[in-house]
């Protein structure tokens, strides 16, 4: 009975635990801020598997404590050593449960791949371009189409436009990299000898620029490997890109 009880309290300690980790990590998640299209849909599946988590979670330990508090010992000792329980519960139960997680499951695979669709497929228009972006250690290397190319390096931050959709065609000049725009939820690794393809709409003009970092773990110096996002309103940064330099 006593180590019932030690157990029942460690299962409920559990149940609190986990609900305080989830509530931790939700607040975390709430206080990175995010902006534009891209951090509203991963914003979504997040919070989505967040509360498909925790739900799950805390219905696992519930029923862990029903268990602890309705199951007896009563009959064990007189099960042979080797035969399987006779009663191995409500068949009905079991198969609507299995139903119920295949249907979950379903939904669940379909919202996911439609948010790998957005991300994987740029909604381009007549006014999208290409940005070059080639990871160094440590900075970035950034060309345009109409030949403006410069570094992270040298303080300029990487400009485009609001509301045009922008690709980022993202490799390596060396080792691994990531190119990462955190407050858009984009990260797009930047590998030797291949190159890897992302895109951004910016919906609001920025007053102060975004961070742009590298999240990958490239040498001793990863962590000044940092630049910035400008997004300009579009007759401010028509301006900018015809004077054909940075």
């Amino acid at each position: 009975m006593e180590m019932g009880k030690r157990t029942f309290g460690a299962v409920a300690g559990s149940i609190v635990i986990l609900l305080l980790t989830f509530a931790a990590i939700f607040n975390w998640f709430q206080g990175l801020g995010g902006t534009g299209e891209h951090a509203a849909v991963y914003d979504e599946l997040f919070t989505l598997y967040w509360g498909l988590g925790t739900a799950i979670g805390v219905a696992v330990y519930i029923y862990f404590l029903w268990l602890l508090t309705t199951s007896t010992d009563e009959g064990l000792d007189e099960m042979p050593c080797g035969q399987a329980p006779v009663d191995r519960g409500d068949r009905k139960v079991a198969y609507a449960i299995t139903v119920i997680i295949t249907l979950f499951l379903l939904v669940l695979s379909d919202v996911t791949f439609d948010s790998i669709d957005f991300f994987e497929k740029p909604e381009t228009t007549d006014e999208s371009f290409t940005i070059q972006v080639t990871g160094y250690m440590y900075y970035w290397d950034y060309q345009y189409p109409n030949g403006i190319h410069y570094t992270s390096a040298t303080g300029e931050p990487l400009r485009i436009p609001v509301d045009v959709p922008v690709i980022f065609e993202v490799t390596s000049g060396d080792v691994f990299h990531s190119f990462a725009l955190p407050e858009h939820r984009i990260k797009i690794d930047a590998l030797p000898s291949r190159t890897n393809t992302g895109w951004i709409l910016a919906e609001e003009a920025s007053t102060e620029p975004y961070p742009v970092r590298c999240f990958e773990l490239c040498g001793d110096n990863h962590a000044i490997m940092m630049g910035e996002l400008l997004v300009m309103e579009k007759a401010d940064f028509d301006a900018w890109y015809a004077g054909g330099d940075a």
